[in-house]
């Protein structure tokens, strides 16, 4: 018998009618002749079968191309597609042909099935097909391999690489062949039609199984996408709630895309008032004023952030208040986190772990820093000063070598030139990198990712030193480059990396960063502490100016 595959879907526990597997299109279509449905109540448990019929009519593409060629004959096309609905297990599936999957309601529908199933009848061992997104990089991949690999052959070993969607061989136990799980679930093998029933039975069996727990997929449960729109839903009016009641749990956040040298920031709305130094939750709630009670999920959405910049040539940016959410609450028993427009699940003990390690890492000042001061142009128009300009009043008012924008190479590599860091302190064996802002998850990962990366070069490639003797002695002068060379000696006190982060604290006086980010900190002090490294994150105020 020849391979097929089939692609299947699974319906919530409460749908109980076929006709709530469509969607709000497909629907309209009940009753004309676009619409064939058929009833069987011998295949599977019940079934019913929609098909989907179109007019032939001439393709788009065809009169662009008649206008220049001449083309003979009469040429239609249609676009026929279906969905076979039916009951098994006591559970609703549907399997879907052509783009029937375009007509289903997908808030009907387990979000996750297709990739729960596949984790549990994959052999782990045995995989083709990885697709991810990584929260730390704000990437998404897939990686592709004509052999069977290993799942951590794909490089999937970071509690922020998130799996969207497998595919390989499975178990010996299993009756496809191949699976390819996400929303949906992709089954290959040697069948026919009337064997779905019995797929579909053992794929409920496979969704509800715990046997991935046991394999390198249980990195899975540490941080997980939420794909299911209810609880989307359910979600983001939880959300709104806090925000109403005024509770600390959601923060304001830059998403990845966007920058953070706005003059101002203020929000869009009916009668959203103010224009704000900072993006704020607390300065959202002062521009609703009174109308805070009426905020609910939808809101989130139709109300926008605006970042007005300094340059009248430079168009302001505009983004929404769901998406800008930073924070995470507990609901029904789990913990859910919101980034940059997305929810996840976050394992509880993962969680604490992950927040201790950040707490054990955050240090004060025994003298506070200057904070990041405002700068006022001619017209009376107002910004925090760059990191740039901070770095170096920094360098120059505590005697440290500036070395932003600077680089080293390692002698006899190609193309590997690095930043050091930002400030030298000799005397303190630090490495000090500064970023301005702390709320966006992608660009701070990125910035502890750096910071470990160049310290790691000095570790593995110790010619880098000399590299970095020369550039101090060139920026800074001779005494300096001594100090440093005098520091390089003394191998009794470790070289410390330390990250000060220029921000404004939290509803609470406290300073923080997004989970996601003490995620990236977490695994980049792993590796720097394993090199003999200190590591340390401290916080800068930045000066509060009203507009």
């Amino acid at each position: 018998m020849a391979k097929k595959s089939y692609t299947l879907h699974l319906a919530k526990p409460d749908v109980e009618d076929f006709a709530q597997l469509l969607s709000e299109a497909a629907a309209s279509k009940i009753g004309t002749p676009l619409l064939h449905i058929v009833l069987r109540e011998d295949f599977a448990e019940g079934a019913c079968l929609y098909v989907f019929d179109s007019r032939e009519l001439p393709p788009k593409w065809l009169r662009e191309l008649r206008g220049e060629f001449q083309i003979p004959g009469n040429i239609q096309t249609s676009s026929a597609c279906a969905i076979l609905a039916f009951r098994q297990s006591e559970r609703i599936f549907a399997a879907t042909f052509a783009h029937g999957w375009m007509y289903l309601a997908e808030e009907n529908f387990e979000g996750d099935f297709g990739l729960r199933a596949a984790i549990n009848a994959l052999d782990d061992s045995k995989l083709k097909r990885l697709e991810r997104a990584n929260l730390g990089d704000a990437m998404r991949g897939v990686s592709l391999s004509p052999f069977q690999r290993d799942l951590r052959s794909f490089g999937l070993d970071d509690a922020l690489d998130l799996v969207r969607k497998v595919s390989g061989k499975t178990r010996d136990d299993t009756l496809a062949d191949s699976l390819a799980g996400a929303r949906s679930l992709k089954v290959t093998g040697e069948y026919d039609l009337n064997d779905l029933p019995e797929i579909a039975a053992e794929a409920l069996g496979l969704f509800t199984a715990t046997r991935y727990q046991e394999t390198a997929f249980q990195i899975l449960d540490v941080v997980t996408p939420i794909a299911d729109n209810r609880l989307i839903t359910i979600l983001d009016n939880l959300a709104a709630e806090t925000i109403r009641q005024g509770q600390a749990d959601f923060e304001l956040g830059l998403p990845a895309n966007h920058d953070d040298d706005g003059v101002a920031y203020c929000f869009s709305g009916p009668r959203l008032r103010g224009r704000f130094p900072d993006l704020l939750m607390r300065h959202y709630i002062s521009a609703l004023g009174m109308r805070i009670a009426d905020v609910d999920a939808q809101t989130l959405r139709d109300h926008k952030i605006i970042a007005e910049f300094e340059d009248d040539a430079r168009p302001d940016q505009k983004w929404s208040i769901r998406k800008a959410l930073v924070g995470s609450m507990v609901y029904d028993g789990g913990r859910y986190a919101a980034n940059e427009g997305e929810w996840y699940r976050i394992d509880e003990i993962f969680k604490t772990a992950i927040e201790e390690t950040y707490d054990n890492l955050v240090m004060g000042w025994d003298n506070p820093p200057v904070p990041l001061r405002k700068e006022y142009d001619e017209d009376g128009n107002g910004r925090y000063q760059s990191e740039a300009s901070y770095n170096a009043e920094r360098a120059t008012a505590l005697g440290y070598v500036l070395l932003d924008t600077r680089s080293v190479n390692i002698p006899g590599v190609q193309r590997s030139d690095f930043e050091p860091c930002d400030i030298l302190d000799i005397t303190g064996k630090r490495f000090i990198h500064v970023k301005k802002s702390s709320r966006r998850s992608s660009v701070l990962s990125h910035f502890f990712k750096q910071g470990s990366n160049a310290a790691q070069n000095f570790k593995r490639y110790p010619a880098a030193w000399d590299q970095l003797v020369a550039l101090t002695a060139e920026i800074s002068g001779a005494d300096a480059s001594y100090a440093l060379t005098v520091a390089l000696a003394d191998v009794d006190r470790a070289w410390t990396v330390e990250f000060w982060i220029a921000d404004t604290p939290r509803a609470n006086g406290a300073f923080n960063i997004p989970f996601f980010s003490k995620i990236s900190l977490r695994d980049e002090t792993s590796r720097l502490t394993a090199m003999g490294y200190g590591v340390r994150i401290r916080f800068i105020g930045l000066e509060a100016v009203a507009i």
